[in-house]
């Protein structure tokens, strides 16, 4: 098979799916967002992957809303495909071979309600984490792959180790099995994938406000940004994170930190009746100069499509407004 790669969607599941547009019944994904889709895929691949949530059985646990999330799960039925997982080689969507790397989790913490903090020690593969907003894929076992960004900063003085967030699954899913391993059980890694936010886009110097928007497990590379100091020097960084309630926040202990940096963090609670990220910051948010206003989101669809809608009626380019994909 060559060509443009192809996804499977799962019965209502693409119109969930934020990464991806509606292509004569299969699904592809934009190039916009993820350019390797003009790569050819490799000849041994029989099968095309399936679009699969970690929450494949439970809507209200789906976790492909957001904007990178760990919904993509590669899939290797063909014979040729399935003996190359088991030497640790799997052909991505792109047409690259992705080695898996055995490595082992330093700490696994609750991070708020159905949400876990895990540190991996992935070695020297960290070297490869250059900027905020990457991501790498893990699994456990012979567990489906999830994607899932980086959520400490990079550091070539971390001795090798990242952090990541996750919120759990349904039984037996790669989420669930993660939030559930112990310290110094065994994980396997891929490279570490993406470019991450591109902030040269939006020079500190031209762009001295800042506006960053996150859902959920979102948080998780807008910490990574906070915490890699490529914020410092801008004039006002504001931070819209929106969660259900105070339990289900992760990094709410940071915001005394980041303030010290900074950065102003705006809780919005959906469990409170005054509406979403997207609301809150429409009401009271819209007190900058848009001509010097860059804005990095992550989250779910829903409120990237509403804040980009607010942010452009008010004068922000496009291509200030800056996603990790």
């Amino acid at each position: 098979m060559v060509g443009a790669p192809r996804f499977w969607a799962q019965p209502g599941h693409s119109q969930a799916c934020s990464h991806a547009v509606h292509c004569t019944g299969l699904l592809t994904f934009s190039p916009r967002r993820f350019p390797w889709t003009s790569a050819r895929v490799h000849p041994d691949r029989t099968q095309p992957y399936q679009l699969q949530s970690l929450a494949a059985n439970s809507s209200k646990n789906c976790l492909c809303k957001s904007s990178l999330c760990g919904c993509l799960l590669p899939r290797t039925r063909s014979v040729s495909a399935a003996s190359t997982w088991r030497s640790h080689r799997v052909f991505a969507s792109w047409g690259q071979d992705i080695e898996w790397t055995n490595v082992k989790v330093s700490s696994n913490g609750s991070a708020a309600k159905q949400l876990n903090k895990l540190v991996i020690d992935v070695g020297s593969l960290a070297e490869g984490y250059k900027t905020a907003g990457q991501f790498m894929q893990i699994k456990v076992g012979d567990s489906k792959p999830g994607f899932f960004a980086i959520a400490s900063a990079p550091d070539s003085n971390n001795q090798g180790l990242v952090e990541v967030l996750i919120k759990d699954g349904p039984p037996d899913s790669t989420a669930s099995l993660l939030c559930n391993i112990s310290s110094g059980a065994e994980v396997s890694v891929s490279p570490v994938m993406g470019k991450g936010f591109r902030m040269e886009r939006a020079p500190t110097t031209e762009h001295p406000t800042c506006l960053l928007f996150a859902t959920g497990s979102g948080i998780s590379p807008i910490k990574a940004l906070i915490e890699s100091n490529e914020l410092q020097g801008r004039q006002e960084v504001r931070l819209y994170y929106g969660t259900r309630n105070s339990d289900a926040t992760a990094y709410s202990d940071l915001d005394e930190s980041w303030k010290s940096v900074g950065v102003d963090t705006v809780h919005v609670y959906s469990d409170e009746d005054k509406g979403y990220v997207q609301d809150v910051f429409s009401q009271n948010g819209l007190d900058f100069d848009p001509s010097k206003t860059c804005a990095v989101m992550v989250g779910h669809k829903e409120m990237c499509e509403a804040v980009t809608k607010i942010l452009e009626s008010k004068g922000v380019s496009k291509e200030h407004i800056l996603l990790n994909f």
